[in-house]
């Protein structure tokens, strides 16, 4: 029978990083390490976290030394900083980049050793059952990283993503007074990283009904909002919205990902590509790939994206969706090509290479990958 779980306590409202310090101290937690990139830091939205603890009395020390696309040294920095400080639990505050590598610090603090011992696949530990408590504060409208079990971490000798599973947040805090600045590019990109999340969970055969009831909420949501919270006159309340949509799309990704996050990876580890600008790109080719064997479930979405299916032939609906991918993210100007993000036809032996390793491609997808299946696909996205 499907199991389904809402394991992380989330704190949802305008103002509510107040209770950061107040929970932390309830919990007999002294020490933060802030988890942060040098973005965050240099737009101020650290001071309001900080200023949460020292209203509690909180001690903190920063840690901000992470990238997008965060690499495993960064994690093994950051348990460094943990030690060298004596904090003894970790704050994470951003976007995915900051959140997974704070997931990482988290898990390698507690079990000791690599941040490499633990991820999927390689470690010699992939399972973890021990980690520093957690504070996850998404700053962007994307991820859904602050309530998911996993970390996507980089290793910066192969370019390749590995998970680190196990790392859920205990407690999650979604202000949406931390996300009314963000920047149109980057609200767009981590929207579109969202709009992911939930298709690919509603298509994919490991989906519940629990699932699929977080998954068409947050694929309505996106398509109502989005566009205003990049370009409209009122910015804050659509971006409100966009907050809780990135939340619930994650709480969809138990059901599990597919090929579109198995290729986009490798888009990102090696190309730098930010995830959710590769997600968009890579979203509308893998629906297109797959309309015909997905019409059943895309039928279904499609009247959540503003589409008037009703009477529409089944062979037409599935180009609809996709038609209504690619629009929604021409309007908000994200790339429509992996040639914009610097991917050559030369790269795509390569890059199906990286990708078979990923479990995505076969066992979470609409349809079992195969090498020609994913060329193909990354071929028609050039």
């Amino acid at each position: 029978m499907p199991l389904f779980a809402l394991s992380v306590q989330t704190v949802f409202g305008e103002g509510s990083i107040v209770e950061l310090g107040q929970r932390a101290k309830a919990a007999g937690l002294k020490h933060a390490l802030v988890v942060t990139d040098a973005g965050v830091r240099a737009a101020g939205i650290i001071d309001t976290v900080l200023a949460s603890l020292d209203e509690a009395e909180i001690a903190h020390t920063v840690y901000e030394n992470v990238t997008p696309n965060p690499t495993l040294p960064e994690v093994d920095g950051g348990v460094t900083a943990m030690a060298d400080s004596g904090a003894d639990f970790v704050v994470a505050v951003g976007g995915g980049s900051p959140i997974d590598a704070a997931k990482g610090v988290a898990i390698t603090a507690a079990m000791g050793g690599n941040a490499k011992d633990y991820v999927f696949g390689v470690g010699s530990n992939p399972f973890p059952n021990q980690m520093k408590p957690l504070f996850a504060i998404p700053t962007t409208c994307g991820t859904g990283s602050e309530i998911s079990f996993a970390a996507v971490l980089t290793d910066p000798d192969t370019h390749y993503k590995h998970l680190m599973l196990n790392c859920t947040p205990n407690v999650a805090i979604l202000d949406p007074n931390l996300v009314a600045k963000m920047p149109a590019p980057i609200t767009a990109a981590t929207g579109m990283d969202a709009l992911t999340h939930a298709i690919e969970a509603y298509v994919n055969p490991g989906n519940t009904p629990f699932t699929r009831m977080f998954a068409t909420r947050a694929i309505q949501q996106i398509f109502q909002h989005l566009r205003t919270a990049v370009n409209g006159p009122d910015r804050p309340t659509a971006l409100k919205h966009m907050l809780y949509a990135a939340d619930i799309a994650g709480q969809s990704m138990a059901a599990g990902l597919g090929q579109v996050h198995g290729l986009s990876h490798v888009v990102s580890g090696r190309l730098g590509t930010p995830h959710g600008v590769a997600n968009a790109i890579l979203l509308s080719q893998v629906l297109d790939y797959h309309k015909e064997f997905l019409a059943e479930p895309l039928a279904e979405i499609a009247p959540l994206m503003g589409i008037n299916a009703y009477g529409m032939p089944a062979g037409q609906i599935g180009t609809a969706v996709v038609a209504a991918v690619r629009s929604l993210r021409s309007d908000i100007n994200v790339p429509s090509k992996l040639s914009d993000v610097g991917m050559k036809e030369s790269d795509v032996a390569q890059f199906v290479d990286d990708a078979q390793k990923s479990q995505a491609v076969f066992i979470a997808a609409p349809r079992q990958g195969t090498p020609e299946m994913l060329a193909d696909i990354y071929r028609s996205a050039l």
